[in-house]
């Protein structure tokens, strides 16, 4: 009887073991994959790094993994694919050539993987952005205020700065900017729009080239702030800063920030599209949902602010 009752008490122990052991095991993490592209720009920087504020804060089982293109989009297609097979439960992607979408999204479909894009839109994926045609009406309504103020008795020239691998997204940007300064303004004149292809230093270089040819030109709007960080340079260097005012879109970070501060750069001012709340926005509207078998809208926005030279502090906090 002692024995049968030791054996009961011993089957008993083992049985609380076992039912503590489940009850403290840590919930599996769900890996969620980002195929970014280009990491050492502060923009996407500043996005994961909200995307990891906001999953520490969810208390999610969250595992963030991120594969860096850097701007080519044959490495974002290699690294979307790779993510993919490595088991994500939620793939985003920011890529610099649209055109591979369609691969994407065929393997996505395949695994059952929901698929975010970021910023440039692949088709069939769902949609974290901002109202591009807002984002240039707003610089271009800044840029006509400070050219009737700063430059009263000339004629606007301006030259624009794109990057023509994205041109269904930012030339989006390029005509909300052209309307508002155009009805500010009514008689500017616009000079042919110039491939600087994203980049600080093809900023740089082609800006320098334009005021090579239309020394009288004394607008610039960059699609982005890299492209017009570049610019800026490149007006600087020729000691033209009180006669081209720059204008830029993202507010990528604390560069942008640092020249709307300095009141002798030729950058006076951008459309900061805030993207430490871009990455809050894809966890909180999109994956936790997503993750949790939720609905999501096909769409998610991104608020917009002018940053200048006044309220440029605010960002660096």
């Amino acid at each position: 009887m002692k024995n049968k009752s030791l054996v009961k008490v011993v089957l008993g122990l083992l049985a609380a073991m076992m039912m503590v052991s489940v009850t403290v095991a840590a919930p599996r993490e769900a890996l969620v994959g980002y195929a970014v592209m280009r990491m050492v720009d502060e923009y996407w920087g500043n996005q994961i790094e909200g995307m990891k504020q906001a999953i520490k804060e969810s208390r999610q089982p969250i595992k963030l993994e991120i594969a860096d293109s850097n701007n080519d989009g044959q490495a974002c297609l290699q690294n979307a694919l790779s993510l993919i097979g490595r088991g994500v439960k939620v793939l985003m992607v920011s890529t610099p050539d649209p055109k591979i979408g369609g691969a994407i999204m065929e393997a996505a479909k395949k695994k059952k993987i929901p698929v975010i894009s970021s910023d440039v839109y692949i088709e069939g994926s769902y949609f974290l952005t901002h109202d591009e045609v807002k984002a240039g009406e707003l610089m271009g309504e800044y840029a006509g205020k400070y050219f009737n103020a700063k430059f009263k008795g000339q004629k606007a020239k301006v030259a624009i700065l794109t990057h023509a691998a994205v041109a269904s997204q930012v030339n989006q940007r390029i005509s909300g900017f052209k309307a508002a300064f155009t009805k500010v303004v009514p008689n500017a004149v616009y000079l042919p729009v110039m491939d600087a292809e994203g980049l600080r230093e093809k900023g740089a270089n082609v800006m320098a080239d334009i005021l090579t040819a239309h020394p009288d030109v004394n607008i610039m709007f960059g699609i982005n702030d890299d492209i017009t960080l570049g610019a800026a340079s490149a007006v600087e260097a020729r000691g033209m800063s009180a006669k081209v005012a720059c204008f830029g879109q993202g507010g990528i970070g604390e560069a942008s920030f640092q020249a709307l501060l300095d009141t002798n750069s030729p950058f006076k001012a951008t459309t900061a599209f805030m993207p430490n709340g871009h990455g809050r926005a894809v966890i909180q509207q999109y994956i936790i949902p997503l993750l949790n078998g939720k609905k999501v809208p096909a769409k998610v926005f991104s608020p917009l602010k002018v940053a200048d030279g006044s309220n440029a502090k605010e960002f660096l906090k």
